[in-house]
């Protein structure tokens, strides 16, 4: 899987964080097809993929809080909205070709995720954003699933894949190459001291 940080997106968007790490995963997958947007609040994803990345054929929202998917209808970025609970999604199985859930289901039982499992279609792409893991998930939970995960760090600028503590950045700037190798040498004690076991959580599996 390539892993790459969409500088186009903070030139735009003005906005280090996650996103530039999920549009840059999303724009090399090509049209995505049928996408569920779990949680999607007032419709910040839908932004992100109708307007910027334009690589959607069919894009549904989903949130529980019926007030926040009616603000979120007068974006009319999505083609469907459904007011409903992750934990009982109204899907057959099989119907959707990516999903994506922005900081959603770490307030969630583990077991959610075999109900996203089961909606996505072979080969198909899911991508998690967590402050935390789910209640009752331990990090192998996920991997387990087929997930790819990392821990974001410097406020987004570094992730490290936390199955072998490789550091991707953001930035190919001389202090950020000084960070890495600081952070290579110092592998084994922030295994050690598990320094990487807490903090924000992008999971991507597709």
């Amino acid at each position: 899987m390539k892993l790459t940080y969409d500088k186009d997106y903070t030139s735009t968007f003005h906005s280090p964080g996650i996103e530039p790490w999920i549009t840059g995963f999303l724009k090399i997958k090509g049209s995505l097809g049928m996408v569920l947007d779990l949680g999607c609040g007032l419709g910040f994803t839908a932004l992100l993929l109708k307007l910027y990345l334009n690589n959607v054929e069919y894009l549904v929202g989903l949130d529980i809080n019926k007030d926040k998917a009616a603000k979120a209808k007068r974006l009319s970025l999505y083609d469907d909205l459904i007011v409903a609970d992750a934990r009982n999604l109204p899907f057959r199985n099989s119907v959707f070709d990516a999903l994506i859930s922005i900081e959603v289901l770490h307030g969630l039982p583990i077991n959610v995720l075999d109900s996203l499992d089961g909606i996505i279609r072979e080969k198909g792409l899911t991508i998690l954003s967590l402050p935390r893991l789910p209640e009752g998930a331990v990090l192998n939970d996920l991997v387990q699933r087929g997930y790819m995960v990392y821990r974001y760090i410097v406020r987004g600028f570094m992730l490290v894949d936390l199955r072998d503590l490789r550091f991707y950045l953001a930035s190919t700037s001389i202090f950020f190459r000084i960070l890495k190798v600081a952070l290579e040498v110092m592998k084994p004690l922030l295994r050690l001291f598990r320094v990487l076991e807490r903090g924000y959580l992008l999971a991507f599996k597709g």
